[in-house]
């Protein structure tokens, strides 16, 4: 058998059915609501070739058909159109990159957040590692009384910081001394270049400032650890409870702590991705607790190192929408990289 038009003009209502009602499709209402010019006669008998061929499934309970994982796949590679963002989608996410431009962790995180809400799916942000990254310079500005922050920024514009408590006696003056001393160590120094000795050598050059020296190379040593590996950024896994697929409470608590690992999220996204979006769906996951899952991913360049941005779901998934919104986010996260940093 091969798959014809007809054929696939059945798979497509089928899948568009499933996705949006979650039950399997019978013939005559699939006759009925996609106008088809045949019989439901007819239809039941291609839905029984589609079946025999892999790319449907008939639950024991019903006599409708459901996709198969097949079946999902033949879609999405032979059939599916991207469904794109709408202009004021593509705005609302702009404006809130430009509210957050001085940081770069909350523009990303404000990124996941538009991903899970716009989608009603589980997002992710892999943030590439920056030790390739050249220390360009640092400052110690002053905040209210007793507290400062740490602003230290790489050749690629990447900004990093952290608020640390001061004694209320350190002067302005002080502080821009600190820097200094600061500025002079880490000069044009790579991020994984910056060592514990490093750091050794300040306190002892710094010592009668010992107190705003331990609390000030705590907080750069934070920041160099942060930034030695990947960071992951997840948003909306609450999204999963509202699946039928998860009604098992068990099931969800496994995929739930499995995603909230940054680890086993980090190893299950291919390491090689391009700037194309890729889907894996169902058992094509590496791990068995995601075999109930899909996932649609991309590449993004972020201060000349790879990032990864994404989105996990049911295999059960609007795949024209995630895919279309995960395109436009990556170029978006793109323009914003190379106007803003």
């Amino acid at each position: 058998m091969t798959m014809d038009e007809r054929k696939q003009k059945i798979l497509e209502s089928i899948v568009l059915d499933y996705v949006e009602t979650a039950e399997p499709v019978g013939s005559r209402a699939m006759v009925k609501k996609h106008g088809l010019k045949i019989s439901a006669a007819t239809v039941r008998n291609e839905m029984a070739d589609l079946e025999d061929m892999g790319y449907l499934e008939q639950p024991h309970t019903s006599a409708g058909r459901i996709p198969s994982q097949k079946g999902f796949r033949y879609f999405v590679d032979c059939m599916m159109e991207s469904q794109e963002l709408s202009e004021q989608e593509i705005d609302l996410l702009y404006q809130m990159a430009k509210n957050n431009v001085k940081d770069w962790d909350e523009v990303i995180s404000g990124i996941a957040q538009f991903l899970s809400q716009i989608t009603h799916y589980t997002s992710f942000i892999i943030m590439p590692a920056v030790h390739t990254s050249q220390f360009r310079f640092l400052q110690l500005v002053p905040l209210e009384k007793g507290r400062a922050v740490i602003l230290l920024v790489t050749d690629t514009g990447l900004i990093m910081h952290r608020k640390i408590e001061i004694p209320e006696s350190i002067t302005p003056e002080e502080l821009a001394t600190i820097a200094e001393v600061l500025n002079r160590t880490f000069s044009a120094k790579k991020m994984g270049e910056i060592t514990r000795s490093d750091l050794q050598t300040i306190r002892n050059d710094l010592n009668k400032r010992k107190k705003v020296m331990e609390v000030t190379l705590e907080a750069i040593d934070s920041l160099l650890e942060s930034s030695s590996g990947e960071r992951v950024v997840v948003s909306g896994l609450i999204n999963l409870l509202k699946e039928p697929e998860f009604r098992d409470l068990d099931k969800l608590k496994r995929i739930i702590a499995l995603l909230e690992e940054d680890v086993v999220l980090r190893s299950i996204v291919p390491n090689e991705v391009s700037d194309q979006v890729d889907i894996l769906i169902g058992n094509e996951n590496p791990l068995q607790d995601m075999k109930d899952l899909s996932m649609v991913f991309t590449g993004y360049k972020s201060f000349g190192e790879l990032g990864k941005i994404g989105l996990i779901g049911p295999v059960r998934m609007e795949y024209w929408k995630a895919t279309g919104t995960i395109e436009a986010v990556r170029s978006i996260v793109q323009e914003i990289i190379q106007k803003y940093y």
